[in-house]
């Protein structure tokens, strides 16, 4: 499985949490995350640092007591990066790590890791071969292709 087919495939499979995923499948995602991090990251800190006058760190005068020392509209539109981001890649990798999960005949519950801090678990869990053949979440997905939007 190639680049551009993980990723269109997991943004396919936006929120689908049932069924399996290959190693690459999930991997690629990954990539694609940090690829898409970087332009996300450089525009918020811009976008940071016009809203509080070029200052990375905040504020030079409390807000609270002097609201003019932010400028709102680049505040929100940082605010806005981030949330943009998470929508459009926090769910799908959550969701693949679900299916990456089931591949290995692992219930999704693990993902539970990320909330207190042991993601990393996770991930390590996530870089082990899967099952061979079918399991309860479905054939093993190295011998099926990847159902469609149409049919999944």
């Amino acid at each position: 499985m190639g680049f551009m087919e993980a990723v269109r495939g997991c943004l396919r499979r936006y929120a689908t949490f049932r069924g399996r995923a290959r190693r690459s499948e999930m991997w690629w995602f990954v990539l694609y995350g940090v690829l898409l991090a970087i332009p996300a990251n450089i525009a918020f800190l811009l976008l940071w640092s016009a809203a509080f006058e070029g200052s990375i760190t905040g504020p030079a005068e409390d807000p609270a007591i002097n609201p003019t020392a932010v400028s709102w509209g680049a505040f929100t539109a940082a605010i806005g990066v981030l949330l943009a981001y998470a929508l459009l890649y926090t769910v799908p990798a959550l969701a693949v790590q679900s299916r990456r999960l089931h591949d290995m005949g692992q219930p999704a519950w693990w993902l539970l890791l990320h909330l207190i801090g042991l993601g990393i678990v996770v991930l390590i869990m996530c870089a082990m071969r899967g099952q061979t053949g079918s399991n309860r979440h479905g054939p093993d997905p190295r011998l099926v292709p990847v159902p469609s939007r149409a049919t999944a």
